[in-house]
């Protein structure tokens, strides 16, 4: 059920400690057939969440917080800034020297395969959670990224959405996001419930 009263606030960088591991899970379950099939292939929840919160930069990223959790959550990308950098030492340590290298190349697989300039920022991940998807949470947090990248003298915003999500691409279409390139990966991501990745484009 979708909690229509709520009014979360917004938070940009500086998430308090405790609210860390509620971030995660809230990327976990967005992300989850991603993660289970493609990105990591963890053993099991503990193991992607051990993972993922060692690799997250919390300052890079912008989060909905209502009731004391986080509702939703933003990663940013850009300059020399990521939330999301999958550790080699932490890899190696959950699965081993040949699975932690297998996954860290796998990581680099599955995102936008074109660098960032320096006048860039990218939406590495958006993630809204359950009770709260189509209350406006994932739009507040995208105008909040635009307006940080005003603030930033930034030229645009990209982000990869993927072809089996056609509600999400309208979405950032009417928010003034232009699709800008495909990548495809067949049927190695049919698990995850996906064939190819739009790359959408909107000016500052």
């Amino acid at each position: 059920m979708k909690k229509k009263s709520q009014n979360p606030s917004i938070l940009l960088g500086q998430l308090p400690e405790e609210l860390e591991e509620s971030a995660i899970e809230v990327f976990l379950n967005g992300f989850e057939r991603k993660i289970d099939h493609l990105m990591l292939k963890p053993r099991d929840r503990s193991q992607a969440r051990r993972v993922y919160r060692d690799g997250a930069d919390f300052s890079s990223g912008i989060y909905a917080l209502c009731e004391g959790r986080v509702t939703g959550m933003l990663g940013l990308q850009y300059q020399n800034r990521k939330f999301i950098h999958l550790n080699l030492a932490t890899l190696n340590r959950e699965f081993g020297f040949f699975g932690g290298v297998t996954r860290k190349l796998s990581g680099s697989v599955f995102k936008d395969i074109h660098p960032l300039d320096n006048d860039e920022i990218r939406v590495q991940v958006i993630s809204v959670a359950d009770g709260f998807r189509g209350t406006g949470v994932g739009h507040r947090l995208l105008e909040t990224l635009f307006t940080f990248g005003r603030t930033q003298n930034l030229s645009c915003v990209r982000l990869e959405v993927v072809n089996t999500n056609p509600g999400a691409k309208r979405l950032y279409e009417k928010l003034g996001f232009t699709e800008c390139g495909l990548l495809p990966y067949g049927p190695i991501a049919a698990k995850a419930g996906f064939s190819s990745q739009f790359r959408m484009k909107k000016p500052l």
